[in-house]
This record gives structure tokens, C-alpha cells and sequence, in this order.
């Protein structure tokens, strides 16, 4: 845990937290991380932006939040983590690529909770640089620990970029073929104004999800889904297997979701969770994901 505490009373809001994170000059040196923990107190689902959530990613409102909710109310804090001086990297360009998620009991709707987020790594991968941000999510009055998670983001090196692309560009292998191969697939088609949809739910406006002009300078022909949209949308579509009060929740990130977008999505059944993949039209995997 990070030696500093910085309580806050509200979440930032989020269009200055993402342009503070874009636009901060970087003071820091090397790679080492901020030792700081940003704590934000009675922090509650805005009912409005819960409904947009819902719509945006085919939830059904029954009075708890969606397991993939929490992230939601803690990118504020993310991105105060990200815009920090000392954060040594540049935020544009930072990719999400894993995502770890485990709840301990649904949270309703309406509960005051208390978000704390912090650092861990980094730690040098064939692509560049990786570092994880750690979030608990605690009931405002008693502390119970109700929600955590681990944002994995992939700072990229140039000069380790060549070397990792093979891996990249690789269809699903045999292994993963089989694991699904029973699978009743379901086609998605994915809107061109997913992101849109998405960023006025969430707050999370970063361009390269807005459209094709906005998404262009950061090297994408169009514009891309956020990849806790597609996390969220997988959920969703599992129904009742996300319903449990204590559940684990995996995904890694795999190729950028080019909107509008024509998908397939696949499950597993494995020894007592649900394994899931969405493929692209080619049979790449944009997102491959466990469910326990």
C-alpha cells in the first residue's frame, strides 16, 4: 500500500480529471511510480448516468450495480493518479491491456461508498513498461470491503515494439479453438456511436473513442470502443451467471475494437466458472475473458 494518504471529499469531475492526466508536465524521472493513495469519500452512483450505464451496455436495472460498475466510479480517481506530477509517463498513448475484478457483495444501487485507488509496479514486459492500478471500493459507514480490482495499462517502448508484434498479429491458437468449439456463437453488431454512447455514461470522453476525425491523430483509422464497454457488454450478455454476491471477474484486452464493428461472441463452461471471448470478423480476439 502507498505511503500517502490524500483524502477527498468528492470525486473529481471527470472532463478535468482526463485533461489534467493529458496534459500535465511530467516532473518525474525514470519510472518510478507515486507512493500515494487517492481516497474519495461518500461517493454514489448518480442515478441518471446509472440508467445511461445500463442502456449503454444491455444491463437490466435490479437494484444492484453491474460488477463492472465500480470501475466507473473510480476512473475519476485513476485518472487523479495519472495526472499526478510525479507520474512519469505520458497518459495519451497508454494502453489498457488486463483487468482483474473481484466483488465480495453486489452493491445497491444507492449505497455511499468509499473508492481508494494506488499504484503498484512498473515492471518490464517485451512490449514496454506495465504498472497496475489497485482500487477497494468499502461501504461509507462500516468499511466492509464490498468491491476490488486491478487495472493493468502497458506503457509501449519503440524500441521493444518490433519485437512484440508477432505476438500481437497471432490468430487464436489451436487451444483456444477447442475450448470454445462448442460454443453457440452470437453475432453483435457494434454501433459507430458506441464510444459516444459509452463516454456520456461514464465520463470518460478520451477522443480516440469519440470518432474517426478525433481518433486519427493517436493512429486509429476510426474511432475504438472502450474496452470496459466491451467488458461490460460480455457481462451483460452472461445474465444470471453475474448475479452472485461474491464473483471473480478476468479479461485481457486484446485488439482494438475499430467502430462500427461487426463481432462474435463466444462462452465456455469450465470447472465451476464461464470462459468468454469477443472475435473480430476475422477471427481475432478483441477481448478474452473468466468468469468465477
Amino acid at each position: 500500500m502507498s505511503a500517502t494518504i490524500f483524502d477527498l471529499h468528492t470525486l473529481p469531475a471527470m472532463p478535468a480529471a482526463l485533461l489534467r492526466a493529458a496534459f500535465t508536465r511530467r516532473k518525474g524521472r525514470g519510472t518510478a511510480l507515486p507512493e500515494m493513495t487517492l481516497r474519495a469519500h461518500g461517493c454514489r452512483a448518480s442515478p441518471e448516468l446509472l440508467a445511461r450505464y445500463r442502456t449503454a451496455c444491455g444491463f437490466d436495472a435490479d437494484g444492484f450495480l453491474p460488477v463492472t460498475y465500480p470501475q466507473v466510479l473510480a476512473t475519476p480517481l485513476h485518472l487523479g493518479l495519472l495526472g499526478l506530477p510525479d507520474f512519469p509517463y505520458p497518459v495519451l498513448g497508454t494502453v489498457h491491456v488486463r483487468n482483474h475484478i473481484q466483488q465480495h457483495r453486489r452493491i445497491a444501487d444507492a449505497a455511499p461508498l468509499t473508492v481508494s485507488c494506488h499504484f503498484e509496479g512498473p515492471r518490464e514486459v517485451p512490449a514496454g513498461n506495465e504498472f497496475d492500478v489497485h482500487t477497494r471500493v468499502e461501504a461509507e459507514e462500516s468499511g466492509e470491503l464490498l468491491w476490488q480490482a486491478v487495472t493493468t495499462m502497458l506503457r509501449r517502448d519503440g524500441a521493444r515494439k518490433d519485437k512484440d508484434s508477432s505476438r500481437k498479429d497471432r490468430p487464436p491458437d489451436d487451444a483456444q479453438a477447442a475450448r470454445f468449439a462448442a460454443s453457440r456463437p452470437a453475432p453483435w453488431t457494434v454501433p459507430a456511436d458506441t464510444g459516444r454512447r459509452y463516454a456520456r455514461a461514464s465520463g470518460d470522453f478520451n477522443p480516440i473513442h469519440l470518432t474517426a476525425l478525433t481518433a486519427r491523430p493517436f493512429g486509429f483509422p476510426r474511432a475504438i470502443a472502450h474496452g470496459m464497454w466491451t467488458l461490460a457488454r460480455c457481462v451483460a450478455e452472461l445474465g444470471e451467471a453475474a448475479h452472485p454476491d461474491a464473483l471473480r471477474l478476468d479479461c485481457d484486452f486484446k485488439k482494438p475494437l475499430l467502430l462500427p464493428a461487426r463481432v462474435t461472441f463466444q462462452t465456455a463452461r469450465e470447472s465451476g466458472g464461464v470462459a468468454f471471448r469477443v472475435l473480430s470478423e476475422e477471427g481475432k480476439p478483441h477481448l478474452l475473458g473468466r468468469l468465477d
